[in-house]
């Protein structure tokens, strides 16, 4: 017997050693030495499991109009049983024990993710109602390793979850999936959900807005080009990247929609998104420390803050590529987004230090004698601008997640639109406050009248500020 203590079901195939690298592992590795060639499995879901012994986890989510169509190709089907019960496991025995779940919901919640409850998942009343679709595993597929092709045309538009259950304890599973679903509208396919068909055309216009926005930055920055500082240019370059983010968000939406694919657009997205994502934090927490127009250097401490932004948006970025490149239902999926989310979440807590540090400062030097009236102007417009950088992270890191999660299934498209409007709001007010101007209130400090040692320690140099 393994050392696993499981063999497969008679006729199923003899079962493989375990590998020297898991799967999930292997995964990991692939997507770290190929990030600007792996392509993404997109609509088209393709998962690949083994020796997954969950009872019942969620696979993928579609909405669905009316006559729209599941289709589902299952392969390569192994069923690992402990060695001690290896003859119990007999057709009678696993009847209706493996099935494959099609949801119907309203919303775009997912009601389990994962994991084990009492009862079986599709046993239970109340996770199953009237338009819901059970697909239960042939013997013959069980035993033989046969492959099962299922196609269903949906008459209830909404959103679908898809989940696979279990009800066979101590049992692990393997099997080979590739779904694909997809409306059909005016006599052509259209395989994304029903609440996302109309993204290719937002994000072109949201591209059109902020490549507006940049172009108008980069005049003013030319008009009042007497008070350019670095940290300006670098507001122009991050609006230029979020522009070319969107870009190509819109094309592989656009493929997404027409094929199920993105047909080489999720890697140009995945690079400008990466690039965006690092130098609007970056720019961010320079504006925290008020580089380049309160004083030409970072301090060991300002350093220390951006080492950190940078290795927790590297990581946050491996994560979403993970994410991405992975179906919901694989092994390490739920374990990557929590990832995401609180790196994500690390990330926005380091940005928001330099602006308290800021406030602090300003807050200590505003009762000094002939610097009230000077201090107070800038204390008063880092408050704002730590306002703004808390309304857009709560903004576009929780409200955009319940809008998602409730919204009826055709209109959770306003939710991506709500984030993206969101940041095109952060962008301007950002802009308005802190543009080149000839009568700025952020004229520079004087380092003797710096009385915090943390603000006193010995400059580095940036090349690059003025």
């Amino acid at each position: 017997a393994p050392s696993t203590g499981l063999r497969t079901h008679p006729g199923s195939g003899s079962p493989r050693a375990p590998p020297l690298f898991p799967v999930q592992m292997r995964r990991i590795l692939l997507t770290l030495l190929l990030f600007a060639v792996a392509p993404a499995n997109a609509l088209v879901v393709d998962l690949n499991t083994e020796h997954d012994g969950r009872s019942v986890f969620h696979i993928t989510s579609f909405g669905y109009e009316a006559d729209g169509v599941f289709q589902l190709d299952l392969s390569n089907f192994v069923l690992l049983v402990p060695s001690a019960h290896q003859n119990e496991y007999h057709e009678t025995m696993t009847k209706d024990k493996l099935v494959f779940v099609l949801q119907h919901a309203q919303s775009g919640g997912v009601r389990v993710e994962e994991g084990s409850g009492e009862g079986c998942f599709h046993q239970t009343d109340k996770n199953l109602g009237p338009n819901d679709q059970v697909i239960s595993l042939p013997f013959p597929v069980i035993a033989d390793k046969k492959p099962l092709k299922k196609t269903l045309k949906i008459s209830e538009p909404g959103s679908y979850h898809l989940y696979f259950s279990n009800c066979l304890p101590g049992t692990k599973i393997g099997f080979k999936l590739e779904l694909t679903q997809y409306n059909v509208i005016a006599g052509e396919k259209v395989y994304l959900s029903a609440g996302k068909a109309v993204l290719p055309t937002l994000y072109g216009l949201l591209c059109v807005a902020f490549l507006g926005t940049f172009i108008a930055w980069c005049i003013y920055l030319c008009r009042e080009h007497k008070h350019v500082v670095s940290i300006h240019l670098l507001m122009g370059v991050v609006a230029l990247f979020k522009s070319l983010t969107l870009f190509s968000e819109a094309f592989e939406y656009h493929w997404l929609k027409t094929s199920g694919r993105p047909h080489g657009w999720n890697i140009a997205f995945y690079i400008f998104s990466f690039l965006k994502g690092m130098l609007l934090f970056t720019v961010i927490v320079l504006i925290g420390t008020g580089w380049s127009y309160l004083k030409p250097y970072l301090t060991e401490r300002d350093k220390q803050v951006m080492l950190v932004v940078i290795v927790v948006q590297v990581m946050v970025n491996v994560a979403m590529v993970m994410l991405d490149e992975t179906a919901p239902g694989a092994i390490g999926w739920l374990t990557w987004r929590d990832l995401l989310h609180l790196l994500d979440m690390l990330c926005c807590c380091a940005i928001l230090l330099p602006i308290v540090w800021s406030i602090r400062h300003l807050s200590a030097a505003s009762g000094r004698d002939g610097k009230a009236q000077r201090d107070a102007g800038r204390l008063k417009q880092f408050r704002k601008f730590y306002m703004l950088v808390v309304s857009y992270i709560y903004i576009t890191r929780v409200v955009v997640f319940l809008l998602d999660a409730t919204l009826p299934f055709e209109f959770t498209w306003l939710a991506n639109v709500f984030s993206e409007c969101t940041s095109l709001v952060f962008y301007l007010i950002t802009g308005f406050l802190f543009r080149p101007r000839g009568r700025n209130p952020y004229l520079k400090l004087d380092t003797e009248e710096d009385d915090d040692p943390e603000l006193n320690a010995e400059p580095i140099p940036m090349q690059g500020s003025s």
